[in-house]
């Protein structure tokens, strides 16, 4: 196999390299089979002339789909007979040649095919690959997306949660202030009125002024807690 991917690299960097099209393309390889006819109707009888035919057709395989591949291995063994007979025209009435060409169109289809769907499978492979890696690509961004959006959800409630207890404490203190303040108005009411009915000489007037005052220091504490209250639910 990494043999294979070698040669397929090697075939896909060459191909875009010369960027010939497609149809170009199967002109060529047409046009290299005849050239290895020609070769092989020139040559001797003895001479083995089968593998120059292997090497058109090994690339055709690499470059081409199964159905090309089949196509071009008819064309090669039909030129490889019509270079056999014609070497030799004696022998077109003898089943010979014909069975010599059909062996030839056997293995020429048979190496072929091979290579091409090999190459077809390894192609699939790695499409299948490259597919996996971008949907687990896709997986770990919308798994880090949902960890994003599940950390903004516990911040909210954790915000949700101190508003809760907030309101509930701003509740508490609500009620508290209210239950002092309902004492509070009447102790200052009645200082103030004990004040007024108070001569400044008497011994128990400085008191009264303190006890107003510290009145009036309860009132203020009550009125900031109010204020902080609203402060904080606004």
């Amino acid at each position: 196999m990494p043999l294979l991917n070698v040669a397929i690299a090697h075939f896909e960097n060459l191909q875009r390299k010369l960027g010939v099209k497609a149809g170009h393309r199967r002109v060529f390889w047409v046009l290299f089979l005849l050239l290895v006819g020609l070769f092989d109707y020139l040559a001797p009888a003895e001479f083995a002339s089968a593998p120059f035919y292997l090497l058109a057709l090994i690339p055709i395989a690499f470059l081409e789909p199964l159905g090309a591949c089949l196509a071009y291995s008819l064309l090669a063994a039909s030129i490889y007979f019509g270079a056999d007979v014609l070497s030799a025209p004696g022998t077109a009435k003898l089943i010979y040649p014909y069975w010599r060409a059909f062996a030839r169109l056997i293995s020429f289809v048979f190496i072929s095919s091979s290579i091409s769907l090999l190459v077809g499978e390894r192609r699939r492979l790695l499409l299948s690959e490259q597919v996996l890696h971008e949907k687990t690509q896709e997986l770990q961004d919308k798994n880090r997306a949902l960890e994003q959006n599940l950390r903004e959800l516990k911040r909210l409630q954790e915000e949700l949660v101190a508003k809760e207890r907030w309101a509930a404490t701003a509740e508490a203190i609500s009620s508290a202030t209210y239950e002092i303040e309902k004492p509070l108005v009447s102790l200052s009411f009645h200082a103030e009125d004990l004040l007024r009915s108070v001569e400044h000489h008497e011994d128990i007037h400085p008191l009264v002024e303190k006890i107003a005052e510290r009145i009036g220091d309860m009132e203020g504490i009550l009125k900031n807690i109010r204020e902080l209250r609203r402060g904080r639910i606004g």
